[in-house]
């Protein structure tokens, strides 16, 4: 199974100040909630990319916190994001890789994935989906695009949690296709 989101913000000392997390938990308790939240969805044998903003932390903060966590991991650098650490990670065998961006198929549908959301994706006009953070649910865009962030899933799926395949699929079956580029709906 894949899972996909972004913004887990661990050891952000306002995190819960600045979003809904506030209403689940505290800072002295977030990365706990976040593993607890995780571990609950995810298995030893499942994917997950995180599309950004995954720690705060110093790195060996980080390293801890992302071994806590089920799953094979693929980062998408988010602006908070250290390089550095991200490539010590991948030495350490903490996650399998990271990316600027990345396209992927989730049950048969291309899928761009960037920490950023964006108005113009490759194949938009045929119906492909843009999965992005960044805005903790603040953003809505037009067309098939979903922020897959942890305050995100509170808004669309009613908790905080990871998206599933099937929720990303679901979720983008009540979406139109939006054209925000010269392509036109008659070249599909």
């Amino acid at each position: 199974m894949k899972f996909f989101t972004s913004d887990l913000h661990a050891f952000h000392k306002n995190i819960c100040k600045f979003t809904n997390r506030h209403l689940v938990t505290d800072t002295e308790n977030h990365e706990e909630w976040l593993v607890n939240l995780w571990n609950l969805q995810v298995t030893s044998s499942d994917l997950v990319y995180i599309l950004g903003d995954v720690s705060f932390g110093k790195f060996e903060q980080a390293k801890e916190f992302l071994l806590r966590l089920n799953g094979q991991k693929i980062v998408i650098k988010g602006n908070h994001d250290n390089e550095q650490h991200l490539n010590r990670l991948v030495f350490d065998k903490v996650i399998l890789t990271w990316k600027l961006y990345d396209e992927i198929e989730i049950q048969g549908v291309k899928a761009c994935l960037m920490h950023y959301p964006i108005a113009s994706w490759n194949r938009q006009h045929y119906g492909s989906y843009m999965l992005c953070g960044h805005s903790h649910g603040m953003y809505q865009g037009q067309g098939k695009i979903l922020d897959v962030g942890i305050d995100s899933a509170y808004n669309v799926l009613g908790e905080h949690r990871l998206f599933s395949e099937d929720d990303v699929v679901v979720y983008m079956r009540q979406k139109e296709v939006y054209i925000a580029d010269s392509h036109r709906k008659e070249m599909m």
